[in-house]
């Protein structure tokens, strides 16, 4: 304002003037500042806000799904609507959104003191307040203490601050490992998104206390093993300390989580709490599982990444539907009834990429959904115990869909011994998709969720011969169980196959090789005719075109670039005559 005065006061002393003239220097004065203004705080108050609250939330145009989908590469979208798109920016995205000089209108951070905090651990288990951290640790304990014979406290890993993210198993053998379908839920991957913390430990407790009164809740914690992870991103919920106080979306270094899972498009660099999930998910092989957002009210199923259909779609669709109508008979007018009446295909409503929905049912054979509980991420405590009236009765349904489609056991015919086979569902699986499952090595046992209906099953191992189980029926509500003896094969299969290829070939590594691999394509006469680099994961062949090269033999040389370590294969071409 100084500097407007002067530059008003020397322009009166140094020219005459009229009224019309000194209009006209006030106009472009404040032009001038305006634009100045503009030019020089372009994004100060996304700044500002974020060195106050932690992250900054915008609301932009709805820029069409394919530009939608390219935003969402490079920032973490809570929502979107059709018309409208809310970006959550942090202090690594900001800079990024503010350059591409995008049209933005900052959203007002929320008062957090409608949380309501809970004063003791009594009062946090009455479950409609929220537990500071400390409180949190203590409940935890508390339900495993309460209740052994169900329950086992168990530890995913710990956050880039040190704080714990714990999961607890409930079943009726929780010290042991059985041969049962194991169910995981989790909640607040995004430490912005409160009500799902919330919900989870009153489920663990529901389901820790069963009597046998619920004959639902008996058949669940009788028949599976349910593990529950009430927070996955602790430091940023307790961003600021002990208690809620303006939490974040990311973790302490500021990463959306749910962004940052392996993905065969993006080469994410995985952060710790990732890390320990993804160990902490391979060991225990979910048949089915789910992670619960807030931000919408919505039952999301796979695809995130791509907008092409699972070949599971429809019962992706059938689980997701028979959840939100279930809400719709015990909830309010006008809840969970976002696009398809609260259902959704991800990618119809945007893409993303590295999200934990889809490295589960892509990388790990399992089914995973994401259900967003409330269009408020900041859930008001008092609105929490009509949430879970809402949903609670879902929940347990949704649980209980692990308990239906085809089970069995592949084993030797000669030895009895366990045998590790692809479970390939012929005219309905995708390699594309990774949609098959496989028999676990150590006790040949498998799953594979399914909708009613008949099917042709394809049993596929090294060094035993395909066999074909056909017109399987699946029928709802039960499972239908195989008991598969593989006979041994004279000829084992090739890791790189089929044996000769006309150029499309099929890559299998050992596990150690997971990660980014170069492979190197070398002549019997020692050159090098061919390299390339793909991001391998377990159980998923690498898949490549050859049919440049020419007929012969050749050497295939795969390294894990990030160790060096590296495995060379025979492969052989023969193409086909014109």
């Amino acid at each position: 304002m100084a500097m407007v005065t002067s530059f008003i006061s020397v322009s009166m002393s140094e020219i005459k003037v009229n009224k019309y003239s000194l209009s006209l220097v006030f106009v472009v004065l404040l032009c001038t500042i305006n634009v100045k203004a503009q030019e020089t705080f372009r994004g100060e108050d996304i700044f500002q806000t974020i060195q106050k609250y932690g992250q900054a939330e915008v609301v932009i145009s709805y820029p069409g799904f394919d530009v939608m989908s390219r935003l969402a590469k490079d920032f973490s979208v809570t929502s979107c609507n059709g018309k409208n798109a809310v970006l959550c920016l942090s202090n690594i995205t900001a800079p990024v959104f503010v350059k591409k000089n995008i049209v933005y209108s900052l959203i007002k951070p929320e008062n957090t003191k409608s949380t309501v905090m809970a004063s003791t651990v009594a009062e946090a288990m009455g479950w409609d307040t929220y537990p500071s951290y400390t409180q949190y640790d203590s409940i935890m304990h508390a339900i495993a203490e309460l209740y052994p014979e169900k329950c086992r406290l168990d530890t995913i890993g710990l956050s880039i601050n040190g704080r714990v993210i714990y999961a607890i198993k409930i079943s009726d053998n929780p010290l042991t490992d059985e041969d049962e379908p194991k169910v995981f839920l989790g909640a607040a991957i995004h430490g912005d998104e409160l009500c799902g913390f919330v919900l989870m430990m009153r489920l663990a407790e529901l389901l820790a206390s069963d009597d046998g009164s619920d004959e639902l809740v008996t058949r669940i914690t009788t028949g599976l093993e349910v593990w529950i992870n009430p927070l996955s991103n602790p430091d940023g919920m307790y961003r600021s300390g002990d208690d809620i106080v303006n939490p974040v979306r990311a973790n302490a270094n500021g990463i959306d989580l749910n962004r940052n899972f392996p993905d065969p498009e993006v080469n994410n660099t995985v952060q710790k709490e990732n890390i320990a999930m993804v160990a902490f998910l391979k060991k225990h092989h979910f048949a089915l599982s789910v992670e619960f957002h807030s931000g919408a009210e919505v039952v999301n199923y796979p695809w995130d990444r791509w907008t092409r259909l699972h070949p599971d779609n429809d019962w992706f669709y059938d689980i997701s539907r028979r959840y939100a109508d279930t809400v719709h008979l015990h909830s309010a007018s006008g809840y969970m009834t976002y696009l398809d009446n609260g259902v959704t295909n991800g990618a119809a409503w945007y893409v993303i990429n590295g999200g934990r929905q889809d490295y589960v049912t892509w990388n790990l054979e399992g089914r995973e959904v994401t259900i967003e509980l409330d269009d408020n991420k900041l859930t008001y405590a008092d609105q929490l115990d009509a949430l879970w009236n809402s949903n609670h009765r879902s929940i347990l349904r949704y649980i209980n869909e692990a308990l239906t489609g085809l089970k069995g056991m592949v084993t030797d015919s000669e030895t009895g011994n366990p045998v590790e086979a692809e479970v390939f569902i012929s005219g309905h699986d995708a390699e594309a998709d990774s949609s098959s499952v496989y028999s676990d090595k150590t006790t040949g046992s498998f799953l594979r969720l399914l909708s009613p209906g008949s099917y042709n099953i394809v049993f596929i191992a090294d060094g035993y011969n395909t066999f074909i189980a056909s017109d399987v029926m699946v029928n709802d509500g039960d499972f239908t169980f195989l008991d598969v003896q593989l006979i041994k094969s004279d000829l084992e299969r090739s890791p790189v196959w089929p044996v000769p290829s006309s150029g499309d070939v099929n890559i299998l590594l050992p596990d150690r090789m997971t990660g980014l691999v170069k492979f190197s394509v070398i002549s019997v006469s020692g050159l090098l005719v061919d390299t390339f680099t793909e991001y391998y994961f377990p159980y998923s062949p690498v898949n490549h075109d050859f049919s440049h090269l020419s007929s012969g033999v050749y050497f295939i040389n795969a390294k894990k670039t990030a160790t060096g370590q590296s495995v060379t294969y025979k492969m052989v071409i023969v193409l086909k005559e014109p």
